[in-house]
C-alpha cells in the first residue's frame, strides 16, 4: 500500500487491496489485490508476500524499517496473516510499504548481491534499457491496476544545465532534480506551460556520532545547534521550498497534529549562547579557538563527494562553527567509502534525510532506538541509527508507542520523545526536505500543483506516488 504524506500519512490501496489489524494489535491480515499479476503474466500470490517478508526478516541489510513479527503465513491464494508477539500498531505502515518480489525468481539468490538483470515486477512498466546514460521503461499491455496512458518512460542521466534546456525544448516532460533558480530559469520563460510542485517530504538533519568523546557532552551538541545559521544554508545551497523547521524534525505543515506547539518554531542562531554552552562543557575561547586540555575542539564531517550541493553545505557549516572556535574537517568521500565509514562510526558529523511516513514512529524508531545502534566504538551500525544514540528513556517511549493503537496516546508519547530531542539534541534539524518535480504541460497535463496537491511527483520517488501521478496524466491533443 502507499502512504500519502500529503494526506496525513493515509494508506492508499496498491498491491494490497485491504488490511485489518486486530484490536489487540497482534494479528494483521492483508489482502493482495485479486487482479494483481507479475509482468510475466503470473498472479501475485500470498506465497510471494510470505517469501518476501521471510527474506527481509533473515537479512538485516534489507530490514531498514526494523520490521519484526513472530510469523507470517499464506491463507489461501491472496490473503496473508502476520502474527506478532506484542502489539504492532506502529509497524503496520512499514509492513504495508514493503516492496514484494516474486518467489520464483528470487529463490536461492543472495538478496544483498543479486543484481536482478531481468526484473519481473508487479508494477505498470517493464525494463527495456538500463545503462549509464539512460533507463527506459515500457508500459505493460496487461497491467492489472490503473489505466495509464504514458506508454514509455525515458530516464536520461543529465546535469542541471542540460535538464533545463531539455525541459524548455520539450525533450523532457518532468524532472525531479534540484534546478537552481527554477522560477527564473524555467517557469518564467513560459508560465502557461511550465510549472512545478515541491511539497515537504521529510527533514534534513545533522547527526552526531555519540560514541565520540566531545559529542557525548550535551553542551557541545547544543553549541553546534545554536551556531548553525539555517537560513544562510538554505540561501546558499539551493533547495526549492526549503525552510527551517522544528528541532524535532517534524514539519508543522504536514506533521502538525504530532508536533508539540512549544517546539513548533525552528532554533534561532545564537553565537553567544553557543559559546556559553562550550564554556559549560569546559572549553575556553582563546585566539578564536575553543580549547580544552590544550587542544582545539575538532570535528570530522563526512559527505559524499559526488553530491556537490551537500559538500557545499558541509563547508558552510564548517565556516559557521568556526565562528565559535570549533574546527571542522570536511571529508568528501566516494559513495561506497562514505557508507562504510558511516556504518563503522569513523566520523563526528554527517547529514541525513528523514522521509515522513504514516506516523512519526516510522522515522524515530530506526533513527533513535538503541536496538539499531550497533556495538559501541567502531561496531557496525544497523539500519539507520548511525548516531549510536542509546537512551533508556527514548527506548521506553518507542516501546510504548509500538504497543498502543490509540491516536491520542500516540500523540502524547510522541511529544515526550520530542522533548528528549529538544533537550538532549541527539541530532540537529537543518530544514525540511522538499520532493517534487518541475513539469511541462506541452505534451501532458495533470501534474500535481499547489492548486491540486494530490501526491508527490518526484520521478525518483517511484512506487505508488509516481504511479498515481502517471494515472492522472493525459496527452495533449
Amino acid at each position: 500500500m502507499g502512504v500519502n504524506v500529503l494526506k496525513g500519512g493515509a494508506f492508499e490501496p496498491w498491491l494490497a487491496s485491504a488490511q485489518k489489524l486486530s484490536s489487540d494489535g497482534r494479528t494483521l491480515t492483508v489482502d493482495v489485490d485479486k487482479k494483481a499479476t507479475w509482468s510475466d503474466g503470473k498472479p501475485v500470490t500470498a506465497k510471494d508476500v510470505v517469501f518476501t517478508f521471510q527474506l527481509v526478516k533473515k537479512t538485516p541489510a534489507l530490514n531498514s524499517s526494523g520490521v519484526s513479527f513472530q510469523s507470517v503465513a499464506a491463507q489461501g491464494e491472496k490473503t496473508v496473516v502476520f502474527h506478532f508477539d506484542k502489539p504492532a500498531f506502529t509497524q503496520v505502515a512499514s509492513i504495508l510499504q514493503q516492496y514484494i518480489v516474486p518467489e520464483k525468481y528470487w529463490t536461492g539468490k543472495n538478496p544483498v548481491t543479486f543484481t536482478n538483470p531481468d526484473p519481473v515486477a508487479s508494477g505498470p512498466y517493464t525494463l527495456k534499457r538500463f545503462d549509464p546514460q539512460q533507463i527506459s521503461l515500457a508500459l505493460r499491455g496487461d497491467y492489472w491496476r490503473s489505466r495509464i496512458q504514458v506508454k514509455q518512460i525515458r530516464l536520461p542521466v543529465v546535469n542541471s544545465a542540460t535538464e533545463i534546456s531539455q525541459l524548455t525544448s520539450g525533450q523532457e516532460d518532468v524532472s525531479g532534480g534540484a534546478i537552481p533558480n527554477l522560477e527564473k530559469q524555467y517557469v518564467d520563460k513560459d508560465p502557461a506551460k511550465n510549472g512545478y510542485f515541491y511539497p515537504t517530504y521529510g527533514a534534513l538533519i545533522l547527526v552526531f556520532n555519540h560514541d565520540k568523546g566531545a559529542l557525548k557532552d550535551v553542551h557541545v551538541r547544543k553549541a553546534v545547534e545554536l551556531a548553525i545559521d539555517r537560513k544562510q544554508l538554505i540561501q546558499l545551497v539551493t533547495q526549492l521550498g526549503a525552510d527551517p523547521i522544528s528541532q524535532t524534525g517534524l514539519d508543522a505543515a504536514t506533521q502538525g497534529k504530532w508536533l508539540d506547539p512549544a517546539y513548533k518554531e525552528a532554533v534561532q542562531t545564537d553565537l553567544a549562547g553557543a559559546k556559553s554552552q562550550l564554556q559549560q562543557a569546559g572549553y575556553t575561547l582563546s585566539g578564536g579557538k575553543a580549547v580544552k586540555d590544550g587542544k582545539q575542539l575538532t570535528l570530522n564531517y563526512i559527505e559524499v563527494a559526488d553530491f556537490a550541493d551537500s559538500v557545499q553545505r558541509a563547508r558552510i557549516i564548517a565556516d559557521q562553527l568556526g565562528k565559535i572556535g570549533v574546527k571542522v574537517n570536511v571529508q568528501p568521500l566516494a559513495s561506497g567509502t562514505y557508507t562504510d565509514t558511516r556504518e563503522k562510526g569513523d566520523f563526528d558529523l554527517a547529514a541525513y534525510g528523514l522521509a515522513y511516513g504514516a506516523v512519526p514512529w516510522q522515522i524515530y524508531n530506526p533513527l533513535l532506538n538503541s536496538e539499531f545502534a550497533g556495538t559501541p566504538n567502531g561496531g557496525k551500525a544497523q539500519t539507520n541509527n548511525y548516531l549510536r544514540w542509546r537512551d533508556k528513556s527514548t527506548d521506553g517511549l518507542l516501546n510504548q508507542l509500538a504497543n498502543t493503537g490509540d491516536e491520542q496516546t500516540q500523540i502524547e508519547l510522541t511529544r515526550k520523545l520530542e522533548k528528549i530531542i529538544v533537550d538532549q539534541v541527539p541530532y540537529v534539524t537543518l530544514s525540511n526536505i522538499t520532493a517534487g518535480c518541475a513539469w511541462s504541460s506541452r505534451n501532458w497535463t495533470g501534474f500535481p500543483s499547489k492548486n491540486n496537491p494530490y501526491d508527490i511527483c518526484a520521478p525518483w520517488n517511484g512506487g505508488p506516488a509516481f504511479e498515481n501521478v502517471l494515472a492522472h496524466l493525459k496527452p495533449v491533443k
